[in-house]
């Protein structure tokens, strides 16, 4: 008789034993019991072994990395590790150290929506995003011990109707006022034009995503031991969803803590733009040689260049911010020195064979003019700027 577990969690961690075992609590206060939870240390220094062996419960694996993975390429190493040697269930996901859950029954959930349609690949559970950036988003606690939200305080910050947001520290993930995902369930075509639509603003972290094992490994995500170091979604998230329908929960599941100093947040707009776009690369490469897939082949390549695209529309959009005001939410000012130009987009656009539209030009010309423009005076450059808006509108 198989005695593996239908689920596997992976915890990484790594100089957090102070917010480690509020991680791993949120996973065994889950109502489905069948899970294993994998705790991967990458060498912390701190008091991280003592943490994990005060919690008494057979179902934690604790490993140690004998040196520090992470700093030299994020979590990759850690992650294939994970799936293709030591998981053992059907299903798994990747919790941060710094996250937590937010719902008892999450897991039942997803499992349960993984039992009712055959095809699913994963289901993604939305995102509370708790910016401790400022000392006064840490509302009178100190930097080690940051509120901790969940189901008795979370109204004090979040509408629970609108799920609009009280506070700017805290924020649930929509579009808009609409959910992030338009339907709970979507097909493989349906959530890979949403996210090509728009694919940095639903760029999720998927802590509460919960993956199919066997498609995840078909995909080839993560196959190779090279790629993304910051923008991985793109890979983890696009490349399974080429396989089958994805579904979504519209309703806080994971609280993500988001500090400036994430890794996340460190290297250039260059150098983040660049990555997304190996991430995106990586995201397709099996799918669009997949024999299996081949009548979707020409459907896939377009969705890759259309997310590729918009991505590059979206970094010099963060561009304009910058020379506009000088800042860029999150972002340090090693973050902000370099900026995506178009010296940076057009070489992308050329090796994808990505034909400008005319609001890409639109948005060319406003990037290239802004040094210029930034020197008139307001009425001038609100003359200048109207022929643009009327293209870009087209």
């Amino acid at each position: 008789m198989d005695s593996s577990p239908l689920v596997s969690v992976l915890i990484t961690t790594y100089n957090r034993s102070h917010l480690l075992r509020r991680a791993i609590d949120s996973v065994l206060m889950q109502d489905f019991r069948d899970f294993e939870i994998v705790v991967i240390d990458d060498c912390s220094t701190d008091d991280t072994p003592n943490i994990v062996a005060s919690v008494d419960d057979p179902r934690i694996r604790y490993i140690r990395n004998e040196t520090n993975v992470g700093s030299k390429g994020g979590d990759r190493a850690i992650l294939r590790k994970f799936i293709y040697e030591l998981m053992r269930g059907k299903y798994w996901v990747y919790l941060c150290d710094d996250d937590y859950w937010l719902l008892p029954d999450l897991l039942s959930r997803q499992v349960a929506a993984f039992r009712g349609n055959r095809d699913l690949v994963m289901v993604i559970g939305g995102q509370l995003s708790y910016f401790l950036t400022t000392p006064e988003s840490s509302f009178g606690r100190p930097e080690d011990d940051p509120l901790t939200l969940n189901a008795s305080n979370l109204d004090q910050f979040v509408d629970p109707l609108t799920l609009a947001s009280k506070t700017p520290y805290v924020s649930f993930m929509r579009a808009g006022s609409k959910p992030l995902f338009p339907k709970s369930l979507m097909t493989s075509d349906e959530f890979l034009a949403c996210r090509a639509s728009d694919p940095a603003g639903r760029n999720l972290i998927g802590g509460a995503t919960l993956y199919s094992r066997e498609l995840f490994i078909r995909s080839g995500a993560l196959k190779s031991t090279r790629g993304s170091k910051w923008q991985a979604g793109y890979e983890l998230m696009m490349g399974p969803a080429c396989y089958g329908s994805v579904a979504y929960l519209d309703q806080p599941c994971i609280v993500t803590e988001i500090r400036a100093g994430n890794a996340s947040f460190r290297g250039t707009q260059v150098q983040h733009y660049l990555d997304s776009i190996d991430s995106v690369e990586a995201a397709f490469a099996t799918p669009v040689s997949d024999p299996a897939l081949r009548l979707r082949h020409a459907s896939l390549q377009a969705v890759k260049k259309e997310t590729i695209r918009n991505l590059s529309r979206q970094f010099l959009g963060n561009t304009l911010t910058i020379r506009r005001s000088g800042e860029l939410s999150l972002c340090s000012e090693e973050n902000m020195r370099e900026p995506v130009t178009l010296r940076d987009v057009a070489p992308v656009f050329g090796r994808y064979g990505i034909v400008p539209h005319l609001g890409d030009i639109t948005l060319y010309l406003h990037v290239a003019l802004m040094p210029y423009l930034q020197t008139r005076p307001a009425k001038t450059v609100k003359s200048l700027l109207k022929p643009l808006v009327r293209i870009g509108r087209a």
